[in-house]
């Protein structure tokens, strides 16, 4: 059921960053709705976990948006088994804990992004990149205060049950 979840979670998400309108963006750039739940994810289920995770919902954002299949993939596979390596001995309960992690985790998929992408051939200034990028993990940042509640509450009640069973 908590598999299920996430799959209607994610196309949820990758439907609303489709939507959002980056004309209200700042520098064109949107908050990454999928990094947030591979973040969110990994936080609760440990690295292996956040890095298939990880990659399948990367996976399914190149597929529904990208040009270069497999580009956020790997990025999004690398910060799910990072933040569920730091998030094993950690009180998920405490907000500064999603918040530092979607910050790390944010600039690490960025960064991967840029130079993954460099070396597929994509021709993408850094300064552009750098600026809109900026906002992006503002963006992130910000979300997490009204997302990680919810999403906690949900996972949370979701995995106990999948225990139980």
């Amino acid at each position: 059921m908590y598999n299920l979840m996430l799959a209607g979670i994610t196309f949820a998400g990758l439907i609303l960053r489709s939507i959002f309108p980056r004309a209200l963006g700042l520098a064109w750039a949107t908050p990454d709705f999928p990094l947030l739940l591979v973040v969110f994810n990994a936080m609760f289920r440990g690295p292996v976990y956040g890095a298939v995770t990880g990659f399948l919902i990367g996976l399914a954002e190149d597929l529904f948006f990208g040009r270069f299949i497999g580009l956020n993939a790997l990025a999004k596979c690398v910060v799910g088994f990072l933040a569920g390596s730091l998030a094993k001995s950690i009180f998920k309960e405490n907000i500064w804990v999603p918040i530092i992690n979607v910050l790390a985790g944010s600039v690490l998929s960025l960064v991967l992004v840029f130079i993954m992408g460099h070396l597929a051939g994509a021709r993408w200034y850094l300064a552009n990149i750098f600026y809109q990028g900026l906002f992006e993990v503002l963006f992130n940042v910000c979300l997490v205060p009204f997302l990680y509640g919810p999403f906690f509450h949900l996972a949370d009640r979701q995995l106990h049950l999948q225990e139980e069973n």
